[in-house]
């Protein structure tokens, strides 16, 4: 009982941060635009990634809701959660310019409280597809939220 609430807390969760971040990445576009067209590394491909990256933020979320797609959302939260935080280290140790494209409450940390924000939820989204596959498949009994 305790894995399947925990696990439904970790969806939750990510829910809430995808769709947060990439619904103030849209509404507050030609900034975030503007921040990733600074931003080293990846300032060639900023016009793809300013659209890309909101969108395939609110599908993570839409996909983590149903049970059959939960799973590849937690894979695909991980991954994403993955390059996010390596993105941010080599911003700060490798970079010469570092302008903040998050938007939100996110904008108002510092890199090093982002660094540390986005490993935990890396480790958030590992947890989950663990807890995920140590479930069992069946057992209505228990379903809580979003089944």
């Amino acid at each position: 009982m305790l894995r399947r609430i925990t696990l439904e807390l970790i969806t939750i969760l990510f829910i809430v941060l995808w769709m947060y971040a990439g619904l103030s990445k849209l509404f507050e576009y030609d900034k975030f635009r503007f921040q990733l067209g600074r931003s080293p590394y990846i300032e060639s491909m900023a016009g793809v990634i300013a659209w890309l990256l909101p969108l395939g933020e609110i599908v993570l979320a839409v996909l983590l809701v149903p049970k059959a797609t939960r799973l590849l959302a937690l894979y695909g939260s991980f991954f994403l959660m993955l390059l996010f935080t390596g993105y941010i280290y080599m911003m700060l140790h490798h970079s010469y310019f570092i302008p903040c494209s998050c938007g939100g409450i996110l904008a108002l940390m510092d890199w090093h409280a982002h660094l540390i924000f986005n490993v935990g939820f890396t480790v958030l989204a590992l947890v989950g597809v663990l807890l995920f596959k140590l479930l069992p498949k069946s057992n209505s009994a228990m379903k809580i939220a979003f089944n």
